[in-house]
């Protein structure tokens, strides 16, 4: 009888643990795990090597080839011990304002010089932090000791400041006007400490271009990790019954908002037409509403390439409401904010062609090379962020992307904009559109 009442008490201390915790699938592991290539310079030439997409969810934080130690004694997780995310996503978002960046806005950090980028894992409750400086260590240490027993700080030996990841990038933007080199991406990568940059296609004759043009623009080969990433396409708009725009297509809405009391929502700015305002937006052929905003972004032609560059911050654009609405994600998600993604947070979306999909942000802050609706333009945005393993198909375009910190409760991080798992952030569409309410009683 012991034995018996001992089982259901351990039951019930695995139920309610499982309550605020992070659980990613089986399957979502294996694809996190999968091992991908990339490229690094060392002794002179281009070296291929691989490791798990998601390599910190992989092995244990002690194995990390850059380890440099715990900040407390106290660990996070354990059988009966699992961590609880709001209150890990409120440790990072401390550690954000200690740092004081703001890639978006070109804030960088003055109270941690040698910060180098940060990242997280969900489902052991810790924070893994590039940092150099015995001082900045400690100032993390103090800052965050209020969390102990409840988040751990990993601290990784940061080669660079993620102040000069970042000036590298702004440096490399100019690769992208490059044809021979189709880049597809650049990112100031937060879990790698690197600038890392895409290629559609690696070959030897691609990297020695790059080679090159690296030394031109003054940034050091041995700063830079490249992947192979394919030149992507905004989702295709396709025939469907959730968000249709007059001269555009169908899409997935994002989230619904307030602004000052009005009703709003928020999709994919490419459904509709940048830079164009007033068309007309359809739910089931029921009037809904129509465009107000989808900003233009800065637009520039290249008479070498032949090519339209857009800029934006963001691909969003926003939606004047004229019917009530909830601040709800089908099928029961209640939104209860908002917040910028991370590196290492498990997200899903909610899109009209695949459903509930699914992975792990790999990426923020990226410039992302996108191929726009005409052959003779391409649109960049500076703030996408990436879930590869997060499957997004036709139709999805505009989908909710979010965390769950409850039963039947999500925070919003941003909307699909393309395949492969690539989205934009909150914080350039809150920069695009102004800001919003998500939620309200």
């Amino acid at each position: 009888m012991q034995w018996k009442l001992l089982s259901v008490l351990l039951l019930g201390l695995l139920v309610l643990s499982s309550f605020g915790s992070a659980e990613i699938g089986s399957s979502d592991k294996g694809r996190a795990c999968q091992l991908v290539s990339y490229w690094v310079f060392e002794n002179g030439r281009w070296v291929e090597k691989s490791e798990p997409r998601v390599w910190w969810y992989c092995q244990e934080p002690e194995k990390a080839k850059d380890f440099d130690g715990f900040a407390f004694k106290e660990i996070p997780y354990g059988l009966f011990k699992k961590p609880d995310v709001k209150i890990l996503h409120q440790a990072a978002r401390d550690l954000t304002d200690l740092v004081g960046i703001n890639e978006l806005h070109g804030k960088l950090s003055t109270n941690l010089p040698s910060y180098g980028g940060m990242f997280i894992n969900e489902e052991k409750g810790l924070i893994f932090v590039y940092v150099k400086d015995k001082e900045d260590k400690e100032k993390i240490k103090q800052a965050l000791g209020k969390y102990k027993g409840k988040v751990n700080i990993v601290f990784l030996k940061g080669k660079y400041s993620f102040e000069q990841l970042v000036k590298w990038k702004e440096k490399a933007r100019e690769l992208f006007r490059i044809k021979e080199l189709e880049v597809t991406m650049l990112d100031a990568d937060e879990a790698h400490n690197t600038l890392t940059i895409g290629l559609a296609d690696v070959t030897s004759e691609k990297l020695k271009l790059l080679e090159n043009e690296l030394e031109k623009l003054g940034i050091p080969k041995e700063a830079v990790r490249i992947e192979q990433i394919k030149r992507t396409k905004f989702t295709s708009l396709i025939g469907g019954t959730k968000i249709t725009v007059s001269g555009g297509g169908t899409c997935t809405l994002g989230y619904t908002a307030k602004i000052n009391g009005q009703n709003y929502a928020v999709t994919a700015g490419h459904c509709g037409e940048f830079g164009i305002s007033g068309q007309s937006v359809y739910q089931n052929s029921n009037y809904i509403g129509w465009v107000y905003k989808n900003p233009p972004g800065t637009v520039t032609f290249d008479p070498e390439t032949g090519l339209y560059f857009r800029e934006r911050k963001s691909d969003s654009m926003l939606i004047k409401v004229v019917v009530p609405i909830d601040n709800m994600v089908y099928p029961y998600w209640r939104v209860a904010g908002a917040s910028i993604p991370r590196v290492g947070t498990y997200v899903c979306k909610r899109g009209i062609t695949t459903g509930e999909t699914c992975g792990t942000i790999t990426r923020v802050g990226t410039d992302l090379w996108i191929g726009g609706n005409t052959q003779e333009e391409v649109v960049i945005i500076h703030d996408a962020f990436q879930a590869p393993t997060m499957d997004t198909q036709g139709g999805d375009s505009g989908s909710p992307v979010y965390y769950k910190i409850a039963y039947d409760e999500i925070v919003i991080v941003g909307i699909v904009s393309a395949e492969d798992g690539w989205c934009s952030g909150m914080e350039g569409i809150f920069d695009e559109l102004g800001y919003m309410q998500l939620s309200w009683e």
